[in-house]
């Protein structure tokens, strides 16, 4: 971490209406929070670590995932702002060490608070212990509802979702192979036996390291047959 410094009144605000209008005691767990700037690609967390900062995202992605048989890196959930991290959050209150690892995409800055004002807080803060739970609840159901499409929804589909969501109307995709197997969890060779299908059904133009969506209605009608 780096660029650490107070958090200046009012930068978070708009992000987390809760806490800044909150009691007392969630005020000032906030006035004490630290704001740092990660760079791209840092590792926020990995394995088995211990769990010592609450962070609330400010600006920028830290993308959350796990590391599968062979090697394979499989997609969780993404932390954006305004949001906080499930795993930190029951890592925190249980104790236990990080199940999962995560890493900053583009630059991030984030609210740190350390564990033991963490603690206090929720034992003396209402306010801060009610935004503590809901979060946890919502991003709980999103953590729920992506490992079903993961367990259940078939890879094809995963692929042609992820293509139709993300498509650029003037230019392609850059994502390799690899970057969108993790997205979707899945291998690579699965991925590239997909878009090679894709592609001969005239749904995509596979070049280098991108993907254009040459039909997104054709696409659009291979998600929802």
């Amino acid at each position: 971490m780096s660029v650490e410094q107070d958090c200046p009144e009012g930068d978070w605000q708009t992000l987390f209406p809760e806490l800044a209008g909150g009691d007392e005691n969630s005020r000032a767990v906030m006035g004490g929070a630290r704001r740092v700037v990660l760079p791209a690609g840092q590792q926020v967390f990995h394995a088995g670590g211990a769990c010592e900062h609450y962070l609330l995202i400010l600006s920028g992605s830290v993308r959350v995932q796990v590391i599968g048989e062979g090697g394979r890196e499989v997609l969780l959930y993404r932390v954006l702002p305004g949001q906080s991290c499930v795993l930190t959050t029951c890592c925190m209150l249980s104790g236990e060490g990080y199940p999962a690892e995560g890493f900053t995409e583009i630059p991030v800055t984030a609210l740190v608070i350390l564990k033991p004002a963490f603690d206090r807080a929720m034992e003396s803060s209402h306010t801060f212990r009610r935004f503590v739970f809901a979060n946890l609840g919502l991003r709980i159901a999103e953590v729920i509802t992506r490992l079903e499409e993961l367990n259940f929804r078939p890879v094809e589909r995963r692929i042609a979702t992820w293509l139709y969501t993300n498509r650029k109307a003037t230019k392609p995709l850059q994502v390799t192979h690899h970057q969108l197997a993790i997205e979707v969890g899945t291998a690579r060779e699965v991925v590239s036996r997909h878009l090679k299908r894709f592609e001969s059904l005239g749904m995509v133009r596979l070049s280098r390291a991108t993907v254009e969506v040459t039909n997104p209605e054709k696409l659009r009608r291979f998600i929802d047959p």
